[in-house]
Parts: structure tokens; sequence; C-alpha cells
């Protein structure tokens, strides 16, 4: 039984408390309510925010029940619930499809595979079919569907522990792509190799005449690019008469190339994946920056298109980063486990 209580005084209905942690929380926007899941805590049934309730009204029931769905929209200050239905769980596999796009903490060092990005797009588009009907964007299964690439589907189709599920759910997908009008893409996947580029590091001939290695601060760069649980190594070497500085941070499994930055000892640093699986740039540095990079315990990773960074940006919290690696882990062993979850682990 899940139980929640329901604060009524603000201008929406609250159903649960305050919103956990965005790491770890997954979402679904519903039409007139959002529903969150704390991962921290999972329980089958959603905290919600309902701001209209008229709208809410004509799909809550799926998720709650009929009785507690009325009691959350007029009724006592606490409601309880065991309903289940086939709704209610695809919600909570798109909520957790989406929160694994946005969140899921690939890393080598903490040993969490990547999850198959192509897989994930695919699952996540059938998912929101299914529960099109509660959703607050009316062309979400269009859009979704148009992320959706066959071609790179393809190689799963040959893996024995999900071979069979992802062929049906290809075929899935083209049906349903025909009925929205929606043509999908079929691409042959990407070589490494066409991409990739050189590796960075210390050129031959320079000068190093200091080194070290320092935490991975990636709060402001999308998941799946670096390992936040790797350590970045950096060098200070003199070239042709000038210094530079040398960074190197880890990609994180199945990273793809991207443009990020690193804000280190006060310098700016552009990064670029190269073909050792690493992110790495350098950049010119002051003559003092020997005794200002001695003393830095982390590197701020960034992408400049996808955060803004703050002037002083607090301390990363590794409480939330272990919790997060501790649900993806139990993501990976449960018997509950998506396709694309079961997929990463085979």
């Amino acid at each position: 039984m899940t139980e929640f209580a329901i604060d009524r005084t603000g201008p929406a209905l609250v159903v649960g408390g305050p919103a956990p942690d965005p790491r770890l929380t997954g979402l679904v926007e519903g039409r007139g309510a959002l529903l969150l899941w704390n991962l921290a805590a999972p329980q089958p049934h959603p905290a919600a925010f309902v701001w209209d309730p008229a709208l809410a009204a004509e799909w809550l029931w799926e998720v709650y029940g009929p009785d507690t769905a009325a009691a959350i929209l007029d009724g006592p200050d606490s409601v309880a619930t065991t309903w289940q239905s086939p709704v209610l769980d695809a919600a909570r596999d798109l909520a957790l499809l989406r929160w694994a796009e946005a969140w899921w903490p690939t890393s080598y060092a903490a040993a969490v595979p990547a999850l198959p990005k192509a897989l994930l797009r695919a699952e996540t588009a059938w998912c929101t079919a299914r529960v099109e009907h509660l959703l607050d964007d009316e062309e979400g299964v269009e859009r979704s569907l148009s992320r959706v690439d066959l071609g790179a589907l393809a190689p799963l189709r040959s893996d024995p522990a999900v071979g069979t599920e992802v062929a049906a759910l290809s075929e899935q997908l083209e049906d349903l792509a025909d009925d929205y009008g929606v043509l999908l893409r079929a691409e042959a996947p990407a070589r490494r190799e066409d991409w990739a580029l050189a590796a960075g590091g210390p050129a031959p001939g320079d000068l190093a005449v200091s080194s070290g290695t320092v935490a991975v601060d990636g709060r402001l760069a999308p998941r799946g690019l670096v390992d936040l649980e790797a350590d970045a190594a950096w060098t200070l070497a003199q070239r042709s008469g000038a210094w530079l500085l040398t960074l190197t941070v880890p990609a994180a499994p199945g990273a793809e190339d991207a443009l990020l930055a690193a804000r280190f000892a006060g310098l700016e640093v552009p990064l670029r994946l190269d073909a050792n699986g690493a992110f790495t740039g350098e950049t010119e540095a002051p003559l003092d920056a020997v005794t200002r990079l001695a003393a830095e315990t982390r590197v701020l990773v960034h992408a400049p298109w996808f955060a803004p960074v703050p002037p002083e940006p607090g301390p990363d919290d590794p409480q939330r980063r272990t919790a997060a690696l501790a649900f993806a882990r139990a993501r990976l062993a449960s018997p509950a486990a998506t396709l694309t979850e079961r997929a990463a682990r085979s």
C-alpha cells in the first residue's frame, strides 16, 4: 500500500510532499498534473503536483484508482492506494526511461555500463504511445518516434539475451510509425574512427614540469559523456617558450564526441573526445599556474550548450552521486529491469 499526505493550501494540490532531488526523480508530464517518482525510495505510485484538477480527473484514476483519485481531488488530507494497472506500469516505465536518458551514471570506474541509446529511445517511444492519452504534449508520440533509428537497433537483434524482444519492438514501432505518419530512420551506425580525434596529452618534445589528478565535477554536462567516478589528469608543460596546461578527462562508456569545456584553477580548457576514450584539451597557462594547479582538488566539466556556469558553483554532493549509482546498479540487477537495462547488462 502506498500512502500520501495532501497539501491543499497552495495554488496546486501537492500529493506526497515536495519534489525530491532531480537527479533521483522520474517524471511524467500529464495533462493537469505532474507525476513524480522518488527513485531513492522506489514505490509503485508517484507523488504529484495537480495544477488543473478538471484535466487531471480524466486520467488520474488510472494511476491511483477511482476512489483514491476522487479523494485526491476533493477529499481528506491523506490517501492510500493499492491500485495496479497497465497505465500505472507504463507511466512508471516512461519516467524511468526519461530519467535514464538524463541522469544514468555511466562509469567505467564504478562498473555501470552505458545504456544503448538507440534502444533507450525506441523503448521510450513505445512507452510514450502507451500513455499518450494522459500526456500534456499532444505531439509527444510523433516527437518520440522521430528520434528512433531502426538501423542503430539492428546490431542488437543478434544479442541472444534481448534480440528477439528488440526485433519485436522494431516491428511494433514500424506499425506505430505508420499509424502516425512518421518515417522512421534506418541509418547504418556511425563508426567511431570516422569522428574520433587524435589522442591528447603533452606533445613529443614538451618539457613537463608538473602533473596531478583531480576529481571530476560534471553536474553541468549531460550524463553519459564524462566518467564522474574517475579522476581527471593534468600536466603543465613548456612548449616553444609557452606554458601549456593539458587536461584529460576519462569519457563514460559509450560516450559520443561533444564540445565540452573544463574550468580548472581559473582557466578554461576546451575538450573534445580523442581516440583513446578521453576528453582532452589544452590551453596556455600563466607562470603562476604551478602553485594554483597543485592546490586544486576538482575540475568542473561543463557543456556550454547545456547549462550556464554560475560564477562560483558550490561543491558537488557525493552522497547524491552514490545514491544514483546504487539505484542504477539495482535496476540492472532487477527482474523488473526495462529492455534497455537488460541489453546494457548482457
